[in-house]
């Protein structure tokens, strides 16, 4: 209960006051409309609680409050997080910013443990790849009304993962879905290890979201596999590359001869992603001497000037919020090793021969993403340069600010404003490693 009163109190004290609460309550023995009037007595006729006839889970519990609820966004918050006092305010602000405002948005978020906030999670704009493997959302968002009557209900036969297979159902819809980079959500959670039967639960959290990404690939053709990582909190994809045929005039791989690759059947794995309708390129992780990241993609700043991600961290210890080890998203990949779908390569007229190196391919992939094609890059391939050499004459940052500017200007939308550009990336301040 009094986790209870600490989420109602901080939605009493939210900046942002037109807003009605919805109360849904499925327990039974519950006796709490009397702590609710008690947190607000000016505002009683705005705050609606409704003890459920049956107790048939979370998912039944938010088809109700959809049903009741009268304003344009319904805000899904848990019943022992808290908001911060402007959460309501930087959604709102979200909501004005958007020219198609009829779309689902997220946040970033930390950890509340005990009375402290710990573990900021500044997450990535939507990553599609990522999200099919790890539900780095989570359940605190916001939703339009008008999407809502689009999409239809939230699925009761999901225990855990009713959220994520809303998300899941919007995304592969392609229905908006945007990002607030700021920590205006406090995740109740422990430090403590999982009990038996905490573990049991996650283990069964995991299972039902890696069923149902599996499930909507299934639907768009792509076929996979996938298992459940020993952490819990992440699932693992296994595409299916059994149509993958060499010397195929469905795609181009590309290499470098100053590259070499580490692992066996690159191009297969590479293929495997590739073969999901919307990617048009596939990348390797690459590493350097001394057990070191070169990158796992690159990230852009505002100028157009770019970085190579999680360059100089250790191959040996985990990256911030595990995503340097895993498939996602990027807006770019390395030039030295990568796998391109032909008909994408063909659609866009090729590489700009007026560029070299890394800036030709720069400027295709975000072509490529400007065309609403992904660029994925794949951790489990490794490559390493033999001799590298990275120019970037200022003739060629001057074309592709020319040909991009626009579209560079908004920033990287798989990197948060809130970690640090350059070099050193993907790192939390004061927590770089010793070299």
């Amino acid at each position: 209960m009094d986790h209870f009163k600490d989420c109602l109190e901080s939605i009493d004290e939210q900046e942002y006051r037109e807003f009605e609460l919805y109360i849904l309550d499925n327990n039974q023995s519950n006796a709490i409309d009397v702590t609710i009037k008690e947190f607000f007595p000016d505002i009683v006729d705005k705050v609606h609680y409704r003890r459920l006839k049956k107790s048939n889970g979370a998912a039944y519990a938010y088809n109700i409050g959809l049903h009741f609820s009268e304003g344009d966004y319904v805000v899904f918050v848990g019943q022992h997080d808290r908001l911060s006092g402007n959460t309501l305010s930087a959604l709102n602000e979200k909501i004005e910013s958007l020219e198609n405002k009829e779309c689902i948005i997220y946040a970033d978020n930390d950890e509340l443990i005990g009375l402290d906030r710990k573990n900021p999670h500044f997450k990535t704009d939507f990553n599609k790849e990522l999200f099919l493997q790890t539900d780095y959302i989570g359940d605190f968002v916001c939703i339009s009304k008008q999407l809502c009557s689009r999409i239809g209900e939230f699925n009761e036969k999901a225990k855990t993962s009713y959220m994520y297979e809303y998300i899941l159902r919007a995304a592969f819809k392609d229905e908006p879905i945007q990002h607030v980079p700021s920590l205006i959500y406090h995740k109740r959670t422990s430090d403590k290890p999982l009990n038996k039967e905490e573990r049991r639960a996650a283990e069964y959290y995991s299972k039902e979201h890696l069923a149902l990404a599996i499930s909507y690939l299934d639907k768009e053709g792509v076929v996979c596999d996938g298992r459940v990582d020993a952490s819990l909190k992440k699932w693992h994809l296994d595409y299916d590359y059994s149509s993958f045929r060499r010397f195929s005039s469905n795609y181009m791989f590309i290499r470098d001869e100053n590259v070499k690759l580490y692992t066996r059947n690159n191009v297969k794995k590479m293929y495997a992603y590739l073969c999901q309708p919307d990617v048009a390129v596939v990348g390797a992780r690459f590493i350097d001497r001394g057990f070191k990241i070169d990158n796992v993609g690159y990230i852009y700043d505002t100028d157009g000037a770019w970085y190579p991600a999680f360059h100089g961290q250790s191959v040996f210890r985990d990256t911030y919020d595990g995503i340097g080890s895993m498939p996602r998203d990027v807006s770019v990949v390395d030039c030295g090793c990568c796998l391109i779908d032909a008909k994408v390569y063909r659609m866009l007229h090729g590489f700009d021969t007026r560029l070299t190196g890394q800036d030709a391919m720069f400027d295709f992939c975000i072509r490529a993403r400007k065309r609403g094609f992904r660029v994925i890059v794949l951790p489990r391939v490794i490559a390493r340069w033999k001799n590298k050499v990275v120019e970037t004459p200022s003739e060629y940052h001057d074309m592709i600010m020319e040909k991009h500017g626009d579209y560079l200007q908004k920033g990287d939308e798989f990197y948060n404003k809130n970690l640090p550009i350059g070099m050193e990336n993907f790192i939390l301040p004061g927590t770089q490693e010793e070299n």
